[in-house]
């Protein structure tokens, strides 16, 4: 089951970069179909992925719900809108509810669980960080809306596709460079260690 599970880990690495280069393809084409597949399988793997093995139940009730609801419309494009949403403003609002009293903000628990326990301004530090990904992501969400209802499918592809994931990058690599000089004694990793690191935390689930 752990061998089933690094399968699937591996398989939705890959969907990730499969599945925007098929939804393009969609929409400079016209053809969706791929866009839904590779859609269908990434949600399936995600949705079976655990810990300790893949769950099969879910991943295939998953794949053949999104499958046939994407077969059903007349414009699959409208199925494609969903996902980018769904990402930018579910994490936006992961990253919201951790910032509620009782709770520990997620980047101060990323911190703690790559660094040790953080001290005082680090814990100023990284809340800030958190809200400035609440703020970033929700940006994101929005430009994404205002061009599916203003722009070409063109424009809202290319955002979405390519623009989008380099802008997250971008907001990685400048609070990386900006904490590494704030805190210079907490400097442990490069930043391709840091983002491996920070791959192995999501993998093992030991942020939540």
């Amino acid at each position: 089951m752990h061998k089933l599970a690094g399968v699937a880990r591996r398989a939705s690495s890959l969907l990730v970069i499969v599945y925007p280069v098929a939804v393009h393809y969609g929409v400079v084409t016209g053809h969706f179909l791929p866009a839904i597949l590779a859609l269908a399988v990434l949600a399936a793997v995600l949705a079976g992925w655990r810990a300790q093995g893949f769950r099969y139940l879910p991943a295939l009730l998953v794949a053949a719900a999104i499958s046939l609801f994407g077969w059903t419309l007349q414009d699959r494009f409208e199925l494609l809108i969903w996902p980018p949403l769904l990402i930018y403003f579910g994490l936006a609002t992961v990253f919201a509810l951790s910032l509620l009293p009782g709770h520990e903000p997620l980047v101060t628990r990323f911190a703690r669980l790559l660094d040790g326990e953080p001290d005082p301004a680090v814990r100023r530090y990284t809340r800030n960080v958190t809200l400035a990904w609440v703020l970033f992501l929700s940006l994101l969400g929005v430009i994404s809306v205002l061009l599916v209802c203003c722009a070409s499918r063109q424009w809202w592809s290319l955002f979405t596709n390519l623009l989008g994931y380099l802008l997250v990058l971008l907001f990685f690599l400048a609070e990386f460079v900006l904490r590494r000089r704030r805190f210079p004694q907490r400097a442990r990793y490069s930043f391709i260690g840091f983002m491996r690191a920070m791959a192995r935390l999501g993998t093992r689930g030991d942020w939540k």
